[in-house]
């Protein structure tokens, strides 16, 4: 607007002239009651600003006797008592449905409750109210089909009809050109290249695109179209002066302020995990050093709850603080935010707003880091709606910090920040109204029929024969028509050049363009594709890539990871190079219960105390039901007590009652089986080897071996998921686990001549394995007629298997079952799943 009244005046030959005030209608008043109030001609009431006027309307709903909570409906009230003002209603008179009877009690209720405490909300106040406007000049009203029914009065009792709406422009009405495309996508890159193309024409050319679309959202629209702009400018740096985007975006969802709110939230009584760690990521905060802050984070990786109460939460921090320097700090905060008392203390919103700027300044919000403009501008918005907050202390009662949190961060929610940018050449907007300002080109995207004239939906609130009366766009279908044929003759006569388009399908939707009076639908054409290129992101299309071989000073100590190096290596190479040598490790499981690998190191500990005890078979079978039962549940309580688990004192007490009743189950079934087996004695527990004695090796941890009766050796690997399909016998290396720790027996003079995997997964505990067809079989076991030969063959594969690894052969997977859980499929120079599913079949 300023923009276009600067050319205005430089067109008429002016060099230096007065920039108008561009407000609102609400806003315009507010401004002239505050000066009338100055002046003493109206009473210094206090004026409610659009959250105070809400909150006291939620007090109003809250105390009317009704059998459902009416709360929630303030915002849908607040606007419809305001447009009734607008409009002269006379609610009580004509309201008869139930809606209709609660907007005329609730706004008698909240009229007279700002008339007992001295406050004014602008939105609600009867015509006697305004005629402080007498001795004010009138304001000029653009952008509007006509007046409200009160402007219309308050013209002719303040100003003595005088003028208020600013008349069309007298250009000429533009034609439009009519366009359609097969879909979205192609409708925005022939946007784009029409833009582009006016600007190389005229450099200082101001384009306006509308949109009709509601979804996506209009911010993801203008990622969308900024995506074709930059991919056919072939330059991606200058978007602020290329491209800006009307509306702003909701406070909570901007880095700092949603930050703070996070860092606020801490005063709930339970916190997620997830939240504290995008709590120690904030670059806002100063918890610690990057490397500090990782480590914190791996502690809450191991103690893998995804809730913590504020008490389990600090007595967990206290445990490390003195090894965790960000633990150490994070816990001094929250003890400052949890200052004895304040978790019950109620107080009003403005004493809550002081203890919110202390908390975060103690944290060192904003202190330590360099804020570029975007985030000075935050931080003053952020401020703002702290003010906002405190200044509802005239309608709200005391609150506690739960509530109090909550509260502001409903506001943020409402609320909107668009920053302050340069004059950008093309504005996005989804006002489909008046532009006001004249532009070079306005193209308006989107105009199906289902969209543009948009369906009525009139106002529940409100009488429907008054909305139409007073001719309010929503109520009705010519209503609606009459709206949209208005918005484009504004649109006609505010640029020289108008262009409306549609999408002729979007997925499986179907569409066809709106239907106007003047707008045949024969006259759309269909347009040519754009050829501009959009700028994805994705890298070109890549083959299988060597990496170079481990440097020799890294096979000095043993390669971390273990079998499971080698598994992932014979699954997919390139997952194996990504997650061991560059450190691409998947995230840490998070569980409101226990996570599958916490529940499974549990189960190990278990067995291994209990077979340490027991020492072999014997000694089960002479156990009576009740001395197993007491077995079972003294080695649970040493397992849970003697911190053997990370985190397992802070487990609620409802986990872990849950959790012990589960296991001893699982432990109970476990012993049945042992019990069927064969005499056998435990040689061996968690047995630590490293594999091949020579060269780079790999450090194993071998779960149990056995020895029967004839001295056999018998290897049992606990899987506390499912055990998978058993191909050993069938000349593959699956479970590969199974092999290898094979091989490292026999090459550290320990052979074995069966191998077992054992099912800890309910329902489905069993064992599974291989053995020599010449032993003793067991349950479950698969012969293998040349023993030797064969744990010969899986010593080769294994050893080409590490030789393959450590040269960095990194092959995609050839089976495709393995990319179906991996955690780098967005990193992957895969073609996507569902492509390969398709080349399956």
């Amino acid at each position: 607007m300023r923009l276009a009244w600067a050319r205005q005046q430089q067109a008429a030959g002016r060099t230096v002239w007065p920039s108008p005030d561009i407000l609102t209608w609400e806003t315009w008043l507010a401004r002239q009651w505050r000066g009338a109030v100055l002046r003493g001609e109206a009473p210094a009431l206090q004026l409610l600003s659009a959250s105070q006027e809400r909150a006291l309307w939620e007090q109003v709903l809250r105390d009317l006797q009704s059998d459902v909570p009416l709360a929630a409906h303030a915002d849908g009230l607040m606007r419809a008592a305001g447009r009734a003002t607008q409009g002269l209603l006379m609610l009580s008179r004509w309201a008869m449905s139930e809606e209709e009877l609660l907007l005329a009690h609730a706004l008698a209720e909240a009229r007279a409750r700002c008339a007992a405490h001295g406050l004014l909300a602008l939105r609600l106040a009867p015509r006697e109210t305004l005629q402080f406007l007498r001795a004010v000049p009138p304001p000029a009203i653009i952008g509007e089909p006509r007046l409200s029914p009160l402007q219309e009065l308050v013209r002719q009792q303040c100003w003595n009809g005088a003028v208020l709406l600013l008349p069309p422009p007298a250009a000429d009405a533009s034609a439009p050109s009519l366009r359609r495309y097969p879909d979205a996508d192609a409708e925005l890159a022939a946007c784009a290249d029409w833009c582009l193309a006016r600007l190389r024409a005229d450099a200082g050319a101001r384009l306006l695109v509308i949109t009709a679309c509601v979804e996506p959202s209009l911010q993801i629209q203008g990622e969308l179209l900024w995506r074709w702009l930059a991919g056919a400018a072939g330059n991606a740096e200058s978007r602020e002066h290329l491209l800006a985007v009307e509306g702003g975006t909701p406070l909570h969802l901007l880095g700092l302020i949603g930050d703070a709110l996070l860092a606020l939230d801490c005063l709930q009584p339970e916190l997620d995990t997830g939240q504290l760690y995008c709590l120690l990521r904030s670059p806002y905060f100063q918890f610690g050093t990057q490397r500090e802050l990782w480590s914190l984070q791996g502690r809450f990786e191991k103690w893998a709850l995804a809730s913590w109460s504020s008490q389990g939460l600090r007595q967990a921090l206290a445990s490390v603080a003195g090894r965790e320097t960000a633990a150490a700090r994070l816990l001094a905060w929250l003890d400052l935010l949890h200052a004895p008392g304040r978790a019950q203390a109620r107080h009003g919103t403005g004493e809550w707003a002081r203890i919110f700027s202390e908390a975060l300044a103690a944290a060192g919000f904003c202190g330590g880091v360099a804020l570029d403009s975007r985030d000075q501008q935050r931080l003053g918005r952020w401020t703002e709606l702290l003010d906002e907050f405190a200044a509802l202390d005239a309608i709200v009662t005391p609150l506690g910090a739960v509530e109090a949190t909550a509260l502001l961060r409903q506001l943020a929610g409402e609320g909107r920040h668009q920053p302050a940018t340069g004059d950008a050449a093309i504005t996005l907007t989804g006002t489909l109204a008046d532009p006001v300002a004249g532009y070079d080109g306005i193209w308006v995207l989107g105009l199906t029929e289902s969209r543009w004239p948009a369906p009525p939906r009139p106002d529940a609130y409100v009488p429907l024969q008054q909305q139409r009366a007073h001719h309010w766009p929503e109520s009705g279908v010519a209503e609606r028509r009459a709206q949209a044929q208005w918005a484009l003759s504004c649109w006609q006569r505010r640029t020289p050049e108008l262009v409306l388009s549609y999408p002729e399908t979007e997925g499986d939707v179907h569409h066809r363009p709106t239907a106007l009076p003047g707008v045949p639908v024969a006259a759309w054409k269909a347009a040519a594709a754009a050829r501009g290129t959009a700028v994805t992101g994705l890298a070109a299309a890549a083959t299988d890539q060597q990496f170079p071989p481990l440097a020799a000073a890294a096979l000095d100590a043993p390669l971390s990871g273990g079998q499971q190096r080698l598994r992932q290596q014979l699954e997919c190479p390139f997952r194996a190079h990504a997650q061991w040598r560059l450190k691409a490790m998947p995230p840490e499981p998070l569980s409101d219960g226990l996570t599958a690998p916490l529940r499974g190191t549990l189960l190990h500990l278990l067995l291994q105390s209990v077979w340490e005890e027991l020492q072999n078979q014997a000694a089960l079978l002479a156990l009576v039901p009740e001395a197993e039962h007491a077995l079972l549940e003294r080695h649970w309580h040493a397992v849970i007590g003697g911190g053997a688990i990370a985190g397992s004192r802070w487990w609620p007490a409802g986990l872990l009652e849950r959790e012990r009743s589960r296991t001893l189950e699982i432990m109970a079934e476990v012993l049945r089986l042992e019990r069927a087996r064969a005499p056998f004695t435990v040689r061996a527990r968690e047995l630590q080897l490293q594999w091949p004695q020579e060269g780079a090796r790999v450090k194993l941890r071998i779960d149990r071996v056995d020895e029967t009766a004839d001295g056999t050796g018998v290897l049992v690997d606990y899987k506390s998921g499912a055990a998978g399909r058993m191909k050993l016998h069938e000349g593959a290396l699956e479970p590969l686990q199974l092999a290898l720790y094979v091989a490292a027996l026999a090459a550290h003079g320990e052979p074995v001549r069966a191998a077992a995997l054992f099912s800890l997964k309910p329902g489905e505990i069993a064992m599974a394995g291989v053995a020599a067809a010449a032993g003793t079989m067991l349950p479950g076991m698969r012969p293998i007629e040349d023993w030797e030969s064969t744990t010969a063959r899986w010593q080769r594969e294994l050893l080409e298997l590490l030789a393959a690894h450590l040269t960095g052969g990194a092959t995609l997977a050839r089976d495709h079952d393995a990319c179906r859980h991996c955690h780098l499929s967005a990193l992957c120079r895969r073609a996507a799943l569902e492509d390969l599913e398709d080349a399956d079949e």
